[in-house]
């Protein structure tokens, strides 16, 4: 069993990137992760306008489980679009993950960032496949 949780002070989440190895950017808002209970990770984003950009998904390495670190993505991806923020980005996706970034619907582009317009992303069935 898991949960994401967004996290809502500014301490806590400074005191798990920390932790984590994660960055700690002040403007960020976060979720944190529990797998059965134990404290798991962290997934940071911000969004500008209709820029939401999915900073990053640091998980310890004994607890990184792929499903969770996608649902936590998804959830703040979801919650980005939801405040109009469709130009998504994943500003410090792990190199060694690309499979989770790619899974998450960013595609890499010429210049090396991974971008997603998420206008529409969640609310219609399977409209990525197509493309």
């Amino acid at each position: 069993m898991f949960k994401i949780l967004p996290m809502q002070s500014i301490d806590e989440r400074r005191a798990l990137c920390q932790r984590t190895g994660a960055e700690f950017y002040p403007g960020d808002l976060a979720y944190q992760a529990f797998i059965d209970e134990k404290e798991a990770g962290i997934i940071t984003f911000f969004f500008s306008g209709k820029r939401g950009c999915l900073r990053q998904i640091c998980f310890y390495p004994d607890m990184q489980d792929f499903e969770v670190m996608f649902i936590g993505g998804r959830a703040c991806m979801n919650f980005m679009d939801s405040v109009g923020a469709t130009e998504g980005y994943f500003i410090s996706p792990d190199p060694s993950n690309e499979r989770l970034t790619l899974a998450l619907g960013y595609k890499k582009q010429d210049d090396g960032s991974y971008y997603l317009n998420t206008e529409g992303f969640f609310i219609e069935h399977c409209k990525r496949e197509q493309e």
